[in-house]
């Protein structure tokens, strides 16, 4: 069966304008949107720029729009039409490929690691893994950017609210019983007060991380003093 792709084009060094190419392809029934373009790629245009790596959603850099949806190409069934375009609300480098390093110089003043006033009482430390449960949602995050692309908070003020991928981050920290710093701050400065619990970033993640559900419970434990991982088995 034939498919129809089109596909947005873009290139910085020699386009002025993005414009939309449209190729047909073998369709097959079980085609990812990544066998698709690889397809494409592979047999017809290989100009077509692209990004992907392990090919089962958890590299998170095959993000792309495809029929007006967020997805991972690799985890998306393809269809007989598709228009495919890259996330919305990040730069583009070329073609589907969007700038990564625009978001990712934010994250050293997120403090993204363990932060302790003192060393484990023991080595090897013993770990309570039953308080590690609303941790292991929030490392789920592949940090595909999802999220970030249909934010219309971050769409609007991409200088004073970092974005829900970022949220995601802190509350891997949030609610890790072993760190020991006072995020409150930190948070209120890259605007988590502003979001407006839309809940489309919960919505589109490809890994059912609910960003929208960690940001209002971490609103919560700053609003009330609340244990996060407290505020979070209550939801």
């Amino acid at each position: 069966m034939n498919g129809k792709a089109k596909i947005f084009r873009f290139n910085p060094l020699t386009d002025t304008q993005p414009y939309y190419k449209e190729y047909s392809f073998q369709y097959e029934q079980g085609m990812t949107v990544l066998d698709v373009v690889n397809q494409i790629y592979e047999e017809q245009d290989t100009t077509l720029a692209y990004s992907y790596c392990c090919r089962n959603g958890h590299c998170g850099i095959c993000g792309v729009t495809v029929n007006s949806k967020p997805v991972l190409m690799c985890k998306q069934a393809a269809a007989a039409e598709l228009v495919i375009n890259p996330l919305e609300n990040i730069s583009v480098k070329k073609d589907l490929i969007v700038d990564r390093e625009e978001y990712e110089i934010k994250r050293p003043k997120l403090r993204l690691f363990l932060e302790r006033q003192c060393h484990a009482s023991q080595e090897p430390e013993i770990i309570d893994m039953g308080k590690f449960e609303n941790f292991k949602i929030a490392s789920r995050c592949v940090e595909c950017f999802c999220c970030l692309s249909v934010c219309p908070v971050y769409k609007k003020n991409p200088h004073c609210f970092t974005g829900p991928a970022a949220f995601v981050l802190e509350a891997r920290h949030l609610f890790d019983p072993r760190d020991e710093l006072n995020r409150e701050l930190l948070l209120k400065s890259e605007g988590i007060d502003r979001c407006i619990e839309c809940r489309l970033c919960s919505k589109v993640c490809p890994h059912n991380v609910d960003p929208a559900g960690l940001i209002k419970k971490i609103k919560a434990r700053k609003d009330h003093g609340e244990d996060p991982s407290d505020a979070l088995k209550k939801s």
